[in-house]
């Protein structure tokens, strides 16, 4: 269920901005691995090549562990620095392939610290935990004390599960480096990824985290990107494609993000008229579908359906550039009783109309509202008047053309076409 609705909010998302320039902030932590062929700048170039824009810095000191990044004064001052979108996590490439008792004192509360930090400098900035990899041969020198780091393959599966796990329990987002390594390693052998200490990333190994980058901070196709660096077209399309099977088509499990918006809402029908209030908890913004091509942006907005039959009307919700969407099919019957229609219950005249509407009503009513509504069920004219049988409605600056009246008298309800000439 978490995946059909992530999937769904992404399609909304991407619908919105596949074809628009999207901006984002992004603050690179990490160490070495991040600063090898200066991957911030690569990400850059990737977005440039697509129309984007990338806002970004960096903190990069070699070696470092997140306990040192928690704990230091320019990191710290970085993420206050802006309102980021993201802030991406890189942790030392071995201390997240050790025993989990280890890391319960030396990773797991410092992933904790930096995550709260992010947000509390902005409540919609999102940490991006970079999913390394394992060494091309596995972990020599620690081999004896942690045998599952003997391989390539022991070491990166050690190293996946903590990021997954950090992710997790941060509800923070994955670019997955060393998953999308691990396919390329297995469907193309060929292609080098590690420089010669088998340890940091080749150009190929630092293009392809690019790549996985920017799918998870802009959510659009890495085959986009015509930005290849000094690679060979062959070997950059690769990795794009490959980019695209393991991240791109795969984000919901990437992306373990709580949704802050939660859409709902309240209706009142009265024949085709429908009031709704909206009770949603937490957005930025919201957008109502009325199920009749009509829509809007008002908080609680009242419309008007001229047909009957079943409408599915949905409220949108946004939050943190997060959607969420509550739809309900609605039954609307436009057509009132015969003593609701009772033409001896009012009269309106002259109409057809140039200038004015007279509306005489059967009985003096304590209060008499009166809405026109144009043809998509938009409210034009309000009129309101109190202990009155009789009222006037200056229509004279409406367009030519058809018009619902509705006159709410008390408990009463009215409803008539008008025609302005």
């Amino acid at each position: 269920m978490r995946y059909v609705l992530t999937t769904c909010i992404m399609v909304f998302i991407s619908f919105l901005s596949a074809n628009g320039q999207t901006t984002k902030k992004v603050l690179f932590l990490g160490n070495s691995y991040t600063a090898f062929n200066n991957l911030p700048a690569m990400v850059n170039d990737m977005a440039e090549s697509t129309g984007d824009i990338l806002i970004y810095d960096s903190n990069t000191p070699g070696g470092y562990t997140l306990m040192g990044h928690a704990t230091n004064a320019t990191t710290l001052d970085k993420i206050n620095s802006n309102n980021w979108d993201y802030v991406t996590l890189q942790a030392q490439s071995q201390e997240t392939s050790k025993e989990e008792a280890q890391m319960e004192t030396d990773l797991y509360p410092y992933a904790e610290s930096l995550s709260n930090a992010i947000r509390a400098n902005d409540e919609c900035s999102q940490p991006m935990f970079y999913m390394t990899w394992g060494r091309e041969n596995g972990d020599a020198g620690n081999c004896n004390a942690i045998p599952w780091v003997c391989t390539y393959e022991g070491m990166d599966d050690a190293i996946r599960t903590t990021y997954l796990f950090m992710a997790n329990d941060n509800n923070a987002e994955i670019a997955p480096v060393g998953a999308l390594w691990r396919y390329i390693r297995t469907n193309h052998p060929s292609l080098d990824l590690y420089s010669n200490d088998g340890s940091h990333p080749s150009l190929a190994g630092s293009y392809a985290a690019a790549c996985a980058f920017y799918t998870m901070i802009y959510k659009k196709d890495p085959t986009m990107i015509s930005w290849n660096s000094s690679l060979p077209e062959v070997d950059a399309n690769i990795i794009k494609m490959a980019t695209k099977t393991i991240v791109f088509d795969d984000i919901p499990n990437w992306d373990f993000t709580i949704n802050p918006a939660m859409s709902n809402y309240s209706e009142v029908i009265n024949a085709g008229e429908v009031t709704f209030t909206n009770t949603s908890n937490d957005y930025d913004s919201l957008l109502w579908d009325f199920g009749d091509t009509n829509t809007s942006a008002e908080t609680n907005p009242t419309h008007t359906y001229l047909t009957s039959g079943n409408y599915t009307v949905s409220l949108i919700t946004t939050k943190c550039e997060k959607s969420h969407t509550k739809t309900k099919t609605l039954n609307v019957d436009v057509n009132l009783s015969t003593e609701e229609f009772n033409i001896e219950t009012f009269v309106i005249s002259p109409n057809p109309t140039s200038k004015d509407l007279n509306i005489k009503l059967n009985k003096i009513y304590k209060e008499v509202k009166i809405i026109v509504f144009d043809i998509k069920g938009k409210s034009i004219v309000k009129r309101t008047a109190y202990d009155s049988a009789i009222l006037n409605v200056d229509v004279s600056t409406l367009s030519n053309g058809m018009y619902i009246l509705n006159i709410y008298a008390d408990t009463d309800f009215y409803s008539a076409k008008i025609s302005k000439r």
